[in-house]
């Protein structure tokens, strides 16, 4: 955990360090990275924080994970995360995975991964929610969302230092939830409008201005 966060602390010294309050040495260095990459994260981001020792233990292992705020659990259905205009949530990361031989710029491509699942469930970027289409069609298509918007941005060069497995990998995963998801709704009155916006990872980027703050509710496909 220690050599995570030193990391985290020394990536966090070489981007904005301005984007947290002068003086204020709690926020938490991932915290400051995010920032870094995006200084309205605190719009769809209530806290960036490490999964709690004392759950380490009893959860599958995670990179990272969009929560409830407050929650510390990630794989628990009372964990998931809020959905809808306004809705804020908390990020949960495991330092012992982070610091586990990855680069730099693998850690700011999960953050910015968990940012993009952020927005996505304010309805903040131009990509639909999924309702009523199940948990699994929900998760399939949320994940293959997010990995298709950071790999796009890594083509980009977003994420400094990234390796070239790193990439692959998270290719990979994009490539992984598409499939899964044509298998469930490949031949349902569904599938064509599930599709064609993940053919399209460069709509990812273009974000719209949040909402105002309505109800909030958990999506279906709350175990992430």
């Amino acid at each position: 955990m220690v050599l995570g966060l030193l990391v985290l602390s020394a990536m966090a010294r070489q981007s904005t360090l301005q984007a947290a309050p002068t003086g204020d040495l709690s926020t938490d260095p991932a915290e400051l990275l995010l920032l870094s990459l995006h200084p309205d994260s605190a719009a769809y981001v209530e806290s960036v924080r490490p999964l709690p020792e004392s759950a380490a233990g009893s959860v599958a292992p995670v990179y990272m994970a969009l929560v409830r705020p407050g929650a510390v659990d990630p794989t628990a259905p009372a964990s998931a995360p809020f959905a809808g205009p306004g809705a804020r949530n908390d990020i949960l990361y495991d330092p012992g995975i982070l610091a586990a031989g990855r680069s730099a710029g693998w850690t700011l491509l999960l953050l910015d991964h968990e940012y993009f699942h952020a927005r996505h469930l304010a309805g903040a970027t131009t990509l639909p929610l999924p309702r009523r289409t199940g948990a699994e069609v929900e998760h399939h298509y949320c994940e293959a969302a997010a990995w298709g918007y950071t790999v796009e941005q890594a083509r980009a060069g977003r994420y400094p230092g990234l390796r070239p497995d790193e990439f692959r990998e998270a290719l990979d995963r994009y490539g992984d939830h598409y499939r899964a998801l044509r298998s469930i709704a490949q031949g349902s009155d569904a599938w064509s409008s599930l599709e064609a916006p993940l053919l399209q990872p460069a709509a990812f980027v273009r974000t719209l201005p949040s909402s105002p703050a309505g109800a909030l509710s958990h999506p279906s496909g709350s175990g992430r």
